[in-house]
């Protein structure tokens, strides 16, 4: 699919939705870089009344989400997002600022278990819930062991490798997520159900194991979430977008 192709299947898309359409589409993490194009791109767009942001990521950094949001709701009276396939952990966290998530048969968003750069090998991101597991089981395996002192002979060399400092800034990156999930939910996906913010932001942050779990629209409108189904013409334009931008993406790295 060309670009001309694409901008055809976007402006078709904005007559379908009423609104102006923007796409982040990206397999790197979700970080501030993203801000300044983001507000180049807003502030060509001027004020309108809604805006969709078509979103495909796996997550990123836990403060960026909230920023995105707060940008763009500088320049709409309406946000929603569109997922074609994944908006997962903080990317999941974009969704709760909107004021609805469009979600067709194969969209899945995720738990709020933002990433952080581990501290030797630069270009990793961790899941800041893995140190969690990871001290719990430590902490398992010494009291349930026969012989504890043993077993905290064995694991000290491993507790001694971890830096205090950073076990606390991963237990903040978590409480910071918990925070803004709350916040977002209560101003803007579930502000008319002030009642429901506790329990879907504890869903969301502490309710699943896996980083990487699956949640389809059905499962995120039984949570609460503003879920509105992308069905016949909504969801091939939406789809053949998504098929498009993956070409382009695949192109690029092949030039890489």
């Amino acid at each position: 699919m060309d670009a001309e192709n694409r901008f055809q299947y976007l402006e078709r898309l904005e007559k379908l939705r009423n609104s102006k359409v923007l796409v982040y589409f990206s397999y790197t993490p979700l970080d501030d870089s993203i801000l300044v194009p983001l507000y180049k791109q807003l502030k060509a767009l001027g004020h309108t009344r809604k805006i969709d942001l078509i979103l495909h990521s796996y997550g990123g950094a836990v403060d960026t989400p909230y920023k995105l949001v707060m940008l763009i709701r500088e320049f709409c009276e309406e946000f929603g997002v569109i997922v074609p396939l994944v908006a997962k952990s903080a990317a999941s966290m974009v969704v709760l600022g909107a004021d609805e998530v469009v979600m067709g048969p194969v969209s899945e968003l995720g738990p709020i278990d933002p990433l952080v750069k581990h501290p030797i090998y630069k270009d990793l991101w961790v899941p800041v819930q893995a140190i969690r597991y990871c001290l719990d089981y430590l902490q398992r395996t010494i009291t349930n062991s026969p012989d504890p002192e043993l077993a905290t002979f064995v694991i000290n060399p491993v507790l001694n490798k971890l830096d205090p400092w950073l076990i606390g800034d991963y237990e903040k990156s978590l409480k910071a997520s918990h925070q803004y999930a709350e916040a977002l939910l209560s101003r803007y996906m579930l502000k008319e159900s002030p009642a429901q913010v506790s329990g879907v932001t504890h869903a969301l942050t502490e309710g699943y194991f896996s980083h990487g779990y699956p949640i389809g629209r059905r499962e995120a409108r039984e949570l609460g979430l503003k879920v509105t189904d992308a069905d016949g013409e909504l969801w091939d334009v939406i789809w053949s977008l998504y098929l498009g931008y993956e070409e382009l993406f695949n192109q690029m790295e092949c030039v890489d």
